[in-house]
Protein backbone atom coordinates (compact mmCIF):
# COMPACT_ATOMS: atom_id res chain seq x y z
CA UNK A 1 0.00 0.00 0.00
CA UNK A 2 1.11 3.19 -0.74
CA UNK A 3 1.46 5.43 1.95
CA UNK A 4 0.03 8.39 0.57
CA UNK A 5 -3.41 5.93 0.58
CA UNK A 6 -6.11 5.22 3.12
CA UNK A 7 -6.82 1.66 2.28
CA UNK A 8 -10.34 0.52 3.99
CA UNK A 9 -9.93 -3.37 3.68
CA UNK A 10 -6.47 -4.62 5.14
CA UNK A 11 -5.96 -4.09 9.15
CA UNK A 12 -7.66 -2.10 11.22
CA UNK A 13 -7.73 1.70 9.83
CA UNK A 14 -7.09 4.85 11.74
CA UNK A 15 -9.10 7.96 11.23
CA UNK A 16 -7.25 11.22 12.63
CA UNK A 17 -9.16 14.18 13.20
CA UNK A 18 -7.90 17.71 14.13
CA UNK A 19 -10.03 20.72 14.64
CA UNK A 20 -8.81 23.95 14.01
CA UNK A 21 -9.95 27.07 14.54
CA UNK A 22 -7.44 29.82 13.79
CA UNK A 23 -4.58 27.67 14.19
CA UNK A 24 -2.17 28.53 10.93
CA UNK A 25 0.35 29.79 13.13
CA UNK A 26 0.75 26.09 15.06
CA UNK A 27 -0.85 23.52 12.88
CA UNK A 28 2.45 23.05 10.50
CA UNK A 29 4.51 20.61 13.58
CA UNK A 30 1.13 19.39 14.24
CA UNK A 31 0.53 17.55 10.76
CA UNK A 32 4.52 16.81 10.71
CA UNK A 33 4.07 14.36 13.94
CA UNK A 34 1.23 12.80 11.83
CA UNK A 35 3.47 12.14 8.91
CA UNK A 36 5.96 11.11 10.76
CA UNK A 37 3.52 8.10 12.25
CA UNK A 38 5.05 4.44 11.76
CA UNK A 39 1.67 3.31 11.59
CA UNK A 40 1.00 4.34 8.19
CA UNK A 41 -2.67 3.33 7.52
CA UNK A 42 -4.99 6.34 8.57
CA UNK A 43 -6.63 9.30 7.10
CA UNK A 44 -6.14 12.45 8.44
CA UNK A 45 -9.14 14.81 8.19
CA UNK A 46 -8.95 18.82 8.90
CA UNK A 47 -11.68 20.29 10.03
CA UNK A 48 -11.53 23.96 9.76
CA UNK A 49 -14.16 25.28 12.47
CA UNK A 50 -14.43 28.60 10.47
CA UNK A 51 -11.11 29.97 10.88
CA UNK A 52 -10.45 33.51 9.48
CA UNK A 53 -6.46 33.26 9.15
CA UNK A 54 -4.68 31.54 6.70
CA UNK A 55 -5.25 28.02 7.88
CA UNK A 56 -6.33 26.93 4.28
CA UNK A 57 -3.26 28.24 2.42
CA UNK A 58 -1.26 26.51 5.18
CA UNK A 59 -2.28 23.12 4.97
CA UNK A 60 -2.78 23.45 1.22
CA UNK A 61 0.07 22.09 0.60
CA UNK A 62 0.43 18.54 2.34
CA UNK A 63 -3.16 18.06 1.29
CA UNK A 64 -2.32 18.19 -2.51
CA UNK A 65 0.46 16.08 -1.60
CA UNK A 66 -0.93 13.12 0.54
CA UNK A 67 -4.24 11.44 -0.68
CA UNK A 68 -4.72 10.77 3.31
CA UNK A 69 -5.65 14.38 3.72
CA UNK A 70 -8.87 16.08 4.00
CA UNK A 71 -10.12 19.33 5.12
CA UNK A 72 -13.67 19.98 5.57
CA UNK A 73 -15.14 23.35 6.75
CA UNK A 74 -17.80 24.26 8.71
CA UNK A 75 -19.09 27.48 10.29
CA UNK A 76 -17.73 28.63 13.52
CA UNK A 77 -19.76 25.95 16.05
CA UNK A 78 -17.32 25.15 18.87
CA UNK A 79 -14.15 22.49 19.69
CA UNK A 80 -17.20 19.83 20.68
CA UNK A 81 -18.87 20.11 17.02
CA UNK A 82 -15.60 20.26 15.55
CA UNK A 83 -14.61 16.71 16.72
CA UNK A 84 -17.95 15.36 16.31
CA UNK A 85 -17.75 16.58 12.50
CA UNK A 86 -14.19 14.87 11.76
CA UNK A 87 -16.26 11.84 13.48
CA UNK A 88 -19.24 12.00 11.36
CA UNK A 89 -16.63 12.26 8.13
CA UNK A 90 -14.70 9.19 9.40
CA UNK A 91 -14.32 5.73 7.70
CA UNK A 92 -11.38 4.29 9.82
CA UNK A 93 -12.35 1.51 12.88
CA UNK A 94 -10.32 3.28 15.54
CA UNK A 95 -10.49 6.91 15.42
CA UNK A 96 -7.75 9.28 17.47
CA UNK A 97 -8.17 13.46 17.79
CA UNK A 98 -5.37 15.53 18.02
CA UNK A 99 -5.84 19.53 18.75
CA UNK A 100 -4.09 21.70 16.11
CA UNK A 101 -1.13 22.73 18.23
CA UNK A 102 0.04 19.51 20.18
CA UNK A 103 2.29 16.59 18.70
CA UNK A 104 2.41 12.85 18.69
CA UNK A 105 5.56 10.67 19.00
CA UNK A 106 6.19 8.66 15.73
CA UNK A 107 4.74 5.20 17.80
CA UNK A 108 1.52 6.80 19.06
CA UNK A 109 -0.63 5.44 16.45
CA UNK A 110 1.28 2.07 16.13
CA UNK A 111 1.58 1.60 20.21
CA UNK A 112 -2.50 2.31 20.57
CA UNK A 113 -4.34 0.74 17.48
CA UNK A 114 -2.03 -2.63 19.26
CA UNK A 115 -3.29 -1.76 22.66
CA UNK A 116 -6.73 -2.04 22.02
CA UNK A 117 -6.39 -5.44 19.33
CA UNK A 118 -5.04 -6.87 22.10
CA UNK A 119 -7.90 -5.40 24.54
CA UNK A 120 -11.16 -6.10 22.64
CA UNK A 121 -13.45 -4.87 25.05
CA UNK A 122 -11.60 -1.52 25.81
CA UNK A 123 -13.20 1.41 24.31
CA UNK A 124 -10.13 3.87 24.49
CA UNK A 125 -6.55 3.43 24.55
CA UNK A 126 -4.51 6.57 25.88
CA UNK A 127 -0.75 7.51 26.67
CA UNK A 128 1.11 9.59 28.64
CA UNK A 129 1.92 13.00 27.62
CA UNK A 130 4.94 15.36 27.65
CA UNK A 131 4.05 19.27 28.37
CA UNK A 132 5.72 21.41 25.37
CA UNK A 133 5.64 25.36 25.53
CA UNK A 134 5.11 27.77 22.23
CA UNK A 135 8.77 26.87 21.10
CA UNK A 136 8.62 22.91 21.24
CA UNK A 137 10.64 23.18 24.49
CA UNK A 138 9.95 20.37 27.08
CA UNK A 139 8.54 21.47 30.15
CA UNK A 140 9.78 19.18 33.41
CA UNK A 141 7.33 16.76 34.20
CA UNK A 142 7.79 14.36 36.97
CA UNK A 143 6.71 10.56 35.40
CA UNK A 144 4.10 8.33 36.69
CA UNK A 145 6.30 6.02 38.98
CA UNK A 146 3.34 3.08 39.17
CA UNK A 147 0.39 3.50 36.80
CA UNK A 148 -2.40 5.44 37.96
CA UNK A 149 -5.41 4.14 38.29
CA UNK A 150 -7.77 4.53 35.03
CA UNK A 151 -11.30 2.64 35.25
CA UNK A 152 -14.42 4.69 35.49
CA UNK A 153 -13.50 5.60 39.29
CA UNK A 154 -10.17 6.46 38.49
CA UNK A 155 -10.51 8.62 35.54
CA UNK A 156 -12.97 10.55 37.67
CA UNK A 157 -10.35 11.00 40.65
CA UNK A 158 -7.54 11.76 38.35
CA UNK A 159 -7.67 12.36 34.70
CA UNK A 160 -5.17 10.71 33.80
CA UNK A 161 -5.77 11.25 30.24
CA UNK A 162 -4.79 14.89 30.63
CA UNK A 163 -5.94 16.12 27.25
CA UNK A 164 -8.09 15.62 24.42
CA UNK A 165 -5.02 14.38 22.04
CA UNK A 166 -4.26 11.28 24.13
CA UNK A 167 -6.33 8.75 23.13
CA UNK A 168 -7.25 6.21 20.45
CA UNK A 169 -11.44 5.43 20.37
CA UNK A 170 -13.05 2.75 18.88
CA UNK A 171 -15.30 4.36 16.42
CA UNK A 172 -18.22 3.14 17.04
CA UNK A 173 -17.52 3.18 20.69
CA UNK A 174 -17.83 7.25 20.44
CA UNK A 175 -20.60 6.97 18.00
CA UNK A 176 -22.48 4.91 20.55
CA UNK A 177 -22.51 7.32 23.56
CA UNK A 178 -23.23 10.64 20.90
CA UNK A 179 -19.68 11.86 20.70
CA UNK A 180 -18.72 14.98 22.16
CA UNK A 181 -21.03 16.87 24.48
CA UNK A 182 -21.74 19.97 22.99
CA UNK A 183 -24.54 20.99 25.44
CA UNK A 184 -21.62 21.84 27.20
CA UNK A 185 -20.90 24.70 25.32
CA UNK A 186 -24.64 26.07 25.14
CA UNK A 187 -24.18 26.05 29.03
CA UNK A 188 -21.51 27.97 28.99
CA UNK A 189 -18.84 25.23 30.33
CA UNK A 190 -16.79 24.60 26.77
CA UNK A 191 -13.64 23.38 27.48
CA UNK A 192 -14.48 19.69 29.46
CA UNK A 193 -15.99 17.85 26.30
CA UNK A 194 -12.71 15.50 26.39
CA UNK A 195 -12.88 14.16 30.04
CA UNK A 196 -16.90 13.91 30.08
CA UNK A 197 -16.39 11.36 27.08
CA UNK A 198 -13.86 9.24 28.79
CA UNK A 199 -15.83 9.10 31.79
CA UNK A 200 -18.80 7.82 30.14
CA UNK A 201 -17.20 5.60 28.01
CA UNK A 202 -15.09 4.52 30.69
CA UNK A 203 -18.16 4.00 32.66
CA UNK A 204 -19.44 0.98 30.53
CA UNK A 205 -15.88 -0.37 30.13
CA UNK A 206 -12.22 -0.11 31.44
CA UNK A 207 -9.83 1.70 28.57
CA UNK A 208 -6.38 0.60 28.49
CA UNK A 209 -3.03 2.47 29.12
CA UNK A 210 -0.04 2.51 26.87
CA UNK A 211 2.62 4.00 29.83
CA UNK A 212 4.74 5.79 27.54
CA UNK A 213 4.86 9.27 26.86
CA UNK A 214 3.69 9.95 23.32
CA UNK A 215 2.08 13.30 23.27
CA UNK A 216 2.78 16.20 23.33
CA UNK A 217 0.18 18.48 24.90
CA UNK A 218 1.23 21.96 24.27
CA UNK A 219 0.95 24.42 27.47
CA UNK A 220 0.18 27.97 26.09
CA UNK A 221 -0.84 31.37 28.89
CA UNK A 222 -3.59 32.21 26.15
CA UNK A 223 -4.93 28.99 26.26
CA UNK A 224 -8.79 28.55 27.11
CA UNK A 225 -7.99 27.04 30.37
CA UNK A 226 -5.14 28.80 31.08
CA UNK A 227 -6.57 32.54 29.98
CA UNK A 228 -10.53 32.26 31.36
CA UNK A 229 -9.95 29.79 34.38
CA UNK A 230 -13.13 30.77 35.58
CA UNK A 231 -14.90 29.16 32.76
CA UNK A 232 -12.61 26.43 32.60
CA UNK A 233 -13.64 25.39 36.35
CA UNK A 234 -17.28 26.07 35.17
CA UNK A 235 -16.90 23.36 32.93
CA UNK A 236 -15.29 20.85 34.99
CA UNK A 237 -17.64 21.15 37.74
CA UNK A 238 -20.56 21.02 35.42
CA UNK A 239 -19.16 17.86 33.87
CA UNK A 240 -19.01 16.11 37.67
CA UNK A 241 -22.89 17.63 37.84
CA UNK A 242 -23.61 15.77 34.89
CA UNK A 243 -21.94 12.82 35.90
CA UNK A 244 -23.55 12.98 39.53
CA UNK A 245 -26.85 12.80 37.92
CA UNK A 246 -25.85 10.19 35.52
CA UNK A 247 -24.79 8.13 38.36
CA UNK A 248 -26.70 8.91 41.35
CA UNK A 249 -25.23 5.48 43.65
CA UNK A 250 -21.35 6.73 42.97
CA UNK A 251 -19.99 7.55 46.37
CA UNK A 252 -20.09 11.53 47.18
CA UNK A 253 -16.06 10.78 47.92
CA UNK A 254 -15.49 9.81 44.44
CA UNK A 255 -16.44 13.90 43.69
CA UNK A 256 -14.63 15.33 46.57
CA UNK A 257 -11.52 13.43 44.98
CA UNK A 258 -12.36 14.94 41.54
CA UNK A 259 -13.05 18.33 42.94
CA UNK A 260 -9.52 18.29 44.54
CA UNK A 261 -7.43 17.22 41.71
CA UNK A 262 -9.66 20.08 39.21
CA UNK A 263 -9.05 22.25 41.86
CA UNK A 264 -5.46 22.01 42.10
CA UNK A 265 -5.06 21.92 38.22
CA UNK A 266 -6.46 25.36 37.72
CA UNK A 267 -4.98 26.51 40.96
CA UNK A 268 -1.26 28.36 39.11
CA UNK A 269 -3.88 29.84 36.33
CA UNK A 270 -5.80 31.89 39.20
CA UNK A 271 -2.66 32.69 40.32
CA UNK A 272 -0.93 34.16 37.57
CA UNK A 273 -4.38 36.69 37.45
CA UNK A 274 -3.89 37.19 41.24
CA UNK A 275 -7.75 35.73 41.86
CA UNK A 276 -6.71 35.90 45.26
CA UNK A 277 -10.08 35.64 46.66
CA UNK A 278 -10.86 32.53 44.26
CA UNK A 279 -7.51 30.97 45.14
CA UNK A 280 -8.72 30.53 48.78
CA UNK A 281 -11.54 29.10 48.47
CA UNK A 282 -10.44 26.56 45.95
CA UNK A 283 -8.07 25.97 48.95
CA UNK A 284 -10.59 25.38 51.10
CA UNK A 285 -12.36 22.89 49.22
CA UNK A 286 -9.44 21.22 48.22
CA UNK A 287 -7.77 20.70 51.68
CA UNK A 288 -9.98 22.07 54.87
CA UNK A 289 -13.63 20.26 53.36
CA UNK A 290 -11.12 17.01 52.14
CA UNK A 291 -8.95 16.11 54.58
CA UNK A 292 -8.42 13.08 53.76
CA UNK A 293 -7.64 13.77 50.38
CA UNK A 294 -4.03 12.22 50.48
CA UNK A 295 -5.43 8.78 50.78
CA UNK A 296 -5.31 8.57 46.97
CA UNK A 297 -2.30 7.16 45.85
CA UNK A 298 -3.00 8.62 42.45
CA UNK A 299 -3.57 12.59 43.99
CA UNK A 300 -0.06 12.28 46.32
CA UNK A 301 1.61 10.98 42.58
CA UNK A 302 -0.10 14.57 40.74
CA UNK A 303 0.85 16.95 43.94
CA UNK A 304 4.59 15.75 43.93
CA UNK A 305 4.58 15.98 40.11
CA UNK A 306 3.44 19.28 40.55
CA UNK A 307 5.92 20.34 43.01
CA UNK A 308 8.75 18.07 40.49
CA UNK A 309 7.51 20.24 37.81
CA UNK A 310 8.38 23.40 39.67
CA UNK A 311 11.40 22.74 40.79
CA UNK A 312 12.70 21.04 37.20
CA UNK A 313 11.69 24.39 35.00
CA UNK A 314 14.32 25.97 37.27
CA UNK A 315 17.17 24.30 35.42
CA UNK A 316 15.48 25.21 32.04
CA UNK A 317 13.90 23.57 29.22
CA UNK A 318 15.41 22.31 26.26
CA UNK A 319 13.75 21.20 22.61
CA UNK A 320 11.96 18.69 22.36
CA UNK A 321 14.03 17.88 19.31
CA UNK A 322 16.73 16.92 21.07
CA UNK A 323 14.73 14.36 23.20
CA UNK A 324 17.06 11.18 22.67
CA UNK A 325 14.88 7.52 23.14
CA UNK A 326 17.10 4.34 22.61
CA UNK A 327 19.61 6.10 20.61
CA UNK A 328 17.15 7.56 18.26
CA UNK A 329 15.62 11.18 17.84
CA UNK A 330 12.20 10.33 18.06
CA UNK A 331 10.81 14.39 17.40
CA UNK A 332 14.21 15.00 14.84
CA UNK A 333 10.97 15.91 11.98
CA UNK A 334 10.98 19.35 14.03
CA UNK A 335 14.12 20.68 12.94
CA UNK A 336 13.37 21.93 9.49
CA UNK A 337 17.06 21.53 8.02
CA UNK A 338 16.99 17.85 9.21
CA UNK A 339 16.77 15.52 6.70
CA UNK A 340 13.83 13.03 7.27
CA UNK A 341 14.62 9.38 8.69
CA UNK A 342 15.96 7.24 5.26
CA UNK A 343 12.93 4.50 5.47
CA UNK A 344 10.18 7.67 5.11
CA UNK A 345 9.43 9.09 1.81
CA UNK A 346 10.38 12.74 2.55
CA UNK A 347 7.60 15.55 2.14
CA UNK A 348 8.62 18.04 -0.56
CA UNK A 349 7.55 21.10 0.83
CA UNK A 350 8.48 23.11 4.05
CA UNK A 351 6.63 24.17 6.65
CA UNK A 352 7.30 27.55 9.07
CA UNK A 353 5.34 27.88 12.46
CA UNK A 354 5.52 31.52 13.71
CA UNK A 355 3.95 31.66 17.46
CA UNK A 356 0.75 31.42 18.83
CA UNK A 357 -2.32 28.99 19.26
CA UNK A 358 -5.20 28.43 21.15
CA UNK A 359 -6.84 25.09 22.68
CA UNK A 360 -8.54 24.46 25.84
CA UNK A 361 -7.68 21.01 28.09
CA UNK A 362 -8.03 18.65 30.83
CA UNK A 363 -4.96 18.03 32.77
CA UNK A 364 -4.64 15.08 34.97
CA UNK A 365 -5.43 8.75 36.74
CA UNK A 366 -4.76 -0.09 38.58
CA UNK A 367 -4.87 -2.43 36.64
CA UNK A 368 -4.63 -2.37 32.59
CA UNK A 369 -1.91 -0.86 31.85
CA UNK A 370 -0.26 -2.80 28.58
CA UNK A 371 2.11 -4.82 30.77
CA UNK A 372 4.01 -5.58 26.88
CA UNK A 373 5.08 -2.49 26.06
CA UNK A 374 8.61 -2.87 25.80
CA UNK A 375 11.16 -0.31 28.06
CA UNK A 376 11.74 2.77 26.64
CA UNK A 377 14.98 4.62 27.80
CA UNK A 378 14.38 8.25 27.13
CA UNK A 379 17.06 11.26 27.37
CA UNK A 380 18.21 14.62 26.27
CA UNK A 381 21.39 15.26 24.05
CA UNK A 382 24.58 15.74 26.27
CA UNK A 383 25.08 18.58 24.40
CA UNK A 384 21.97 20.55 24.80
CA UNK A 385 22.54 23.72 26.47
CA UNK A 386 19.35 24.68 28.83
CA UNK A 387 18.10 27.53 28.14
Amino acid sequence: MSRYDFDLNPGRPVSVVIPAYNSANMIADTLLSVLAQRFENFELIIVNDGSSDDLLGVVAPLAAADGRIRVVSQQNSGLAAARNRGLAEARGAFVAFLDADDLWHPDFLGELEAALEAAPDAPFAYAYSHRIDSENRLIPTRPWKTPPRHDFAGLLHVNSVGNGSAALFRIDAVRAVGGFDTSLRARGAQGAEDWKLCLVLAARSTPVLVPRPLVCYRLLHGSMSQANPARQLRAVRTVMADIRAAFPDLAPRHFRYARTMMNGWLFSAFLHQRAWRTMLRLLVESYVLHPLWFLSRDLRAVHWQKIGSLLGDLSGRVPLSLLEENGGRPFAFLNREQAPAPDRKPMEMKLSQPEGGNKSHLRGGDSGALSRTPPVTMKLAASVRKS
